[in-house]
């Protein structure tokens, strides 16, 4: 655990002097203020506000999971060809561990923050439901950080970026009648549908429709994210390196 520790304080302190740390902060106090300026002079309907915004960061996450990815394995890259993350200790294990957990501590401060900002305004909808919405968005996306941490130490910055443009449109079109059914088995989809039916929930209880799909969805989601965290633990043990892609 202790070495496990070390590895994560060594990956802050690597982001220390970049933007990583600044646009984790930046980016959601810009959209929640983008957003509240907006709402300030529109005719929505407050409860048609909450879901858009939610929605909006639901759909934009595998884009914004791509580039932070992407960004961080090219400054392991330009730090010395991956020498830090091949050779630093024996357990290659707990580097791959710790940066995927730094990269998802990251993105849930920023989506607690995007949110929580939100809420102070909008107290329409009541505190907890905004905290499941949190917690559901980052649960979500734990499959795509470990995925774009794959594809851009594998294939490259361009590799990743462009899937995560894909992804967002991808979880867009999930939100229309194109993804019943089918949502489930698209990963990329995941936070804004979960997102999209907590807020569904919400606005009928009655109908309990909302949390029979969250459930559907996590009992694909939790194994499915599960196997994928041992697949590229056991691929990131052999891996040696890559040649530049980008």
């Amino acid at each position: 655990m202790s070495a496990f520790l070390r590895c994560i304080r060594s990956d802050f302190y690597k982001f220390r002097h970049t933007y990583m740390l600044p646009v984790h902060i930046l980016l959601p106090i810009g959209t929640a203020a983008a957003f509240l300026a907006y709402y300030a002079v529109s005719s929505w309907k407050p409860t048609a506000k909450i879901s858009g915004y939610v929605e909006v960061i639901g759909i934009s996450f595998p884009l914004i999971i791509s580039l932070i990815c992407s960004k961080a394995i090219e400054q392991e890259r330009q730090a010395g060809s991956f020498q830090n993350m091949l050779c630093c200790i024996k357990s290659r294990a707990l580097i791959y561990l710790s940066k995927l957990a730094v990269m998802i501590l990251m993105g849930a401060f920023s989506v607690a923050l995007a949110i929580g900002i939100f809420a102070v305004v909008f107290k329409t909808a009541p505190a907890l439901m905004y905290e499941k919405v949190a917690i559901l968005i980052i649960a979500g996306s734990i499959f795509l950080y470990n995925l774009h941490l794959f594809v851009s130490l594998q294939y490259g910055r361009g590799a990743s970026i462009g899937l995560g443009i894909i992804e967002s449109l991808v979880s867009a079109l999930a939100l229309t009648g194109l993804g019943d059914k089918v949502w489930y088995c698209i990963p990329c989809t995941w936070s804004a549908r979960f997102a999209d039916n907590l807020m569904y929930e919400w606005l009928n209880p009655e109908k309990a429709f909302g949390y029979g799909e969250i459930q559907k969805g996590l009992m694909v989601a939790i194994p499915t994210t599960a196997i994928s965290l041992i697949l590229s633990i056991l691929w990131f043990r052999n891996w040696e390196g890559r040649k530049i892609y980008d």
